[in-house]
């Protein structure tokens, strides 16, 4: 399940448009209270966004999102490989010329049962807002 790109609503923090995105995410795990076998996995994004994506327990599918300024994260077990689908599809379609080349980075977090492959992609340069 991915969400919408465009982060209706969220509070969009100081930026400079251009500007180099950081080597390295953190990432914020909450379980979801209604849906105990259910986290999700968030950061804190340097343009102001708050990214998320959804991971169901033992799920082999990948949920992501993509952030307004080019990052994005899947989360699940196949995710290094969903992104990397994901990037080389955008690219075939003429799309993120604008950010130039994406560097991929994997950790894992933690969940209440174990750990959550986290693949995430950060550009060259960031997308205006």
């Amino acid at each position: 399940m991915a969400h919408d790109p465009h982060h209706e609503g969220h509070d969009h923090g100081e930026h400079a448009p251009g500007e180099a995105i950081p080597p390295s995410l953190e990432f914020i795990v909450n379980q979801i209270s209604t849906e105990p076998d259910t986290v999700l996995v968030r950061y804190d994004c340097p343009c102001g966004c708050k990214p998320s994506a959804e991971y169901e327990r033992d799920s082999e599918e990948s949920d992501f999102e993509a952030c307004c300024c080019g990052n994005l994260h899947f989360v699940g077990p196949n995710s290094q490989a969903d992104l990397e689908h994901y990037l080389a599809d955008r690219r075939s379609r003429g799309e993120d010329a604008d950010v130039g080349e994406y560097q991929i980075h994997r950790v894992d977090v933690q969940a209440p049962w174990g750990a959550i492959p986290v693949t995430y992609g950060l550009p060259a340069q960031s997308r205006k807002h």
